[in-house]
């Protein structure tokens, strides 16, 4: 082992230190750039709040997804008609052959597509966009190794499911679909 290596603590992260490969405490850890650096405690505390209200608003956002999704993004679109799921395989129960349930599939999505809306596809885009950016950051926050950051988001994301937990708890989409 190297004399340059040999000092390296990978516990605590410093300008010119590797990634840390084990949780550590520390107050004046980088949040997402060397410009987010807590330089006191009460900074340290202010960035915790930062990623617990961030985490709850994630919550938030998977929680009011299946709502948005039954109620604005797919209105016109269970009017025409639902895809059959896989495990159904209702096909097989009506003795039609496989072949016949693609183009069904086909005929589903070609009529889908027909009611395609800009409207409808840009928020639902916008909307996913914004839930993958909070997700990342919040995986960027837990990969600083910070323990502080790191319970923070897991406060955050108990937190947010508590509040709002509910509000999609009945919805199949929810449930099949919760991460």
């Amino acid at each position: 082992m190297s004399d340059s290596s040999a000092g390296m603590d990978m516990g605590a992260m410093d300008d010119d230190s590797p990634m840390a490969m084990t949780f550590f405490l520390s107050s004046n850890t980088a949040l997402f750039s060397k410009a987010w650096t807590p330089s006191s405690p009460a900074a340290y505390i202010g960035t915790c709040i930062f990623l617990v209200v961030l985490a709850v608003l994630m919550r938030a956002m998977l929680a009011l997804k299946p709502i948005l999704e039954k109620s604005l993004w797919n209105a016109t679109i269970e009017s025409e008609g639902v895809l059959v799921p896989d495990e159904d395989a209702s096909y097989q129960k009506e003795g039609m052959a496989p072949r016949q349930s693609v183009k069904s599939v086909y005929g589903t999505v070609r009529r889908r597509w027909t009611i395609w809306r800009f409207r409808t596809s840009l928020s639902r885009a916008l909307f996913e966009l914004l839930l993958a950016a909070v997700g990342y950051l919040l995986m960027l926050a837990v990969m600083t190794m910070n323990v502080g950051y790191f319970l923070s988001v897991l406060g955050g994301l108990f937190l947010g499911t508590f509040i709002v937990g509910d509000l999609a708890a009945d919805n199949s989409l929810y449930q099949d679909h919760h991460c």
